[in-house]
């Protein structure tokens, strides 16, 4: 593929609720292909997972999906195990606190996810990272650094922090850290993109862009996919709603969970897990619409 050719392949299915963002993230995605090519080598993306269950579920495998696009073009892709920021727990897609995990039942809960991620990436071009590498070595006054980077206000203006507040919850302290810790695993992957769901567009769009920035990098270029709702076809899926469906899980309850997903969900399930092409899935919500008129 030409690069005009990449850019159109890799920003297919992306979603950031905001037109003017995405041509933003499209032209730096050229430039930056453009750049890469002139250096004679490929990007470096990473997209972090946090173990905070032991099984990785199929929404996991969409960003999972557009990690193995870039690795079909000869991009650089780790797969990030966030051991650390899931002592912190990300607020992002809550609007109550996340409760803290010990160091063991992390460690448990990463042991399967390499052989987890296999299922959708190529072993032999993947590199696996633990972000404890790098965030357990950071000292207070480097933290302090990055903190200073942002204000009180933006935290608060986000969606689920913005809720806490208004009803009178607590937003604790080290909720706000996670948004800078992952900021500084993009500057220590010295990623070039960065792939995650719409619930992450501060951590990626805003947090990571301004560590790396102040820590004298090249901002990443922020790929962000739809979130995949359960099989309630509302909430977003999750192994704490029950709402989930496991990678790991066998055939038949594969099978029987995504039979229950109403119908109305299922072009967005064909959208975001199946390879189908966005002209086939088209022509059978078309077939679909007509048969429903007859």
């Amino acid at each position: 593929m030409n690069i005009e050719e990449q850019v159109t392949y890799l920003m297919q299915g992306t979603d950031y609720g905001d037109e003017e963002v995405k041509n933003a993230m499209t032209s730096e995605l050229r430039s930056r292909l453009h750049e890469a090519e002139q250096e004679k080598r490929p990007l470096k993306l990473y997209c972090g997972y946090d173990p905070t269950k032991a099984d990785l579920h199929l929404g996991h495998t969409i960003t999972m999906r557009k990690l193995a696009q870039f690795q079909e073009l000869g991009h650089e892709v780790t797969f990030l195990i966030g051991d650390y920021t899931a002592l912190v727990g990300d607020p992002s897609d809550k609007d109550v606190t996340r409760p803290i995990l010990s160091p063991q039942k992390i460690k448990e809960n990463a042991r399967t996810y390499e052989e987890q991620a296999f299922r959708i990436l190529d072993p032999k071009k993947t590199k696996i990272r633990y972000n404890s590498e790098w965030l357990s070595k950071l000292s207070f006054a480097e933290l302090i650094k990055l903190a200073s980077n942002f204000t009180i206000q933006q935290f608060l203006s986000r969606e689920k922090f913005k809720l806490r507040w208004e009803r009178g919850d607590a937003i604790f302290l080290h909720e706000a850290l996670y948004a800078i810790m992952q900021g500084y695993d993009a500057y220590n992957l010295q990623a070039d993109v960065q792939v995650g769901g719409t619930d992450q567009f501060f951590n990626i769009v805003t947090a990571s862009r301004k560590v790396m920035t102040a820590l004298g990098a090249k901002p990443n270029i922020g790929i962000c996919m739809p979130i995949l709702p359960g099989t309630d076809g509302v909430q977003k899926m999750s192994k704490s709603l029950g709402n989930d469906i496991p990678i790991q899980t066998k055939a038949q309850d594969m099978y029987g969970k995504l039979m229950s997903i109403p119908d109305q969900s299922m072009p967005l399930y064909f959208r975001l897990v199946t390879s189908m092409k966005p002209k086939e899935i088209e022509k059978m919500e078309a077939e679909h619409d007509d048969q429903k008129q007859l």
